[in-house]
């Protein structure tokens, strides 16, 4: 039965793709990665940034507040 398909196939007449088959496939294949890329950007990377300019914006308050960078419970070795 296999061969019998496989030289069916062989035989049938396949049309041409349509002339805007490469516009749509971009425009399809753009449309998801621009919306993957925003999904990325807002699910990873802004609460990356947000957590960066967090502990800046931390370290700069208790700067101002202690006068020191470096928290009171580390002890340095020397």
């Amino acid at each position: 039965m296999a061969p019998d398909l496989l030289e069916q196939l062989a035989q049938t007449e396949v049309p041409p793709p349509p002339d805007t088959f490469d516009l749509q496939l971009h425009d399809r294949v753009n449309r998801s990665l621009l919306v993957t890329q925003f999904v990325d950007l807002f699910l990873v990377g802004m609460p990356w940034a947000f957590l960066q300019l967090s502990r800046a914006l931390l370290g700069f308050v208790a700067f101002t507040v202690t006068g020191r960078y470096e928290p009171k419970s580390k002890k340095r070795s020397r």
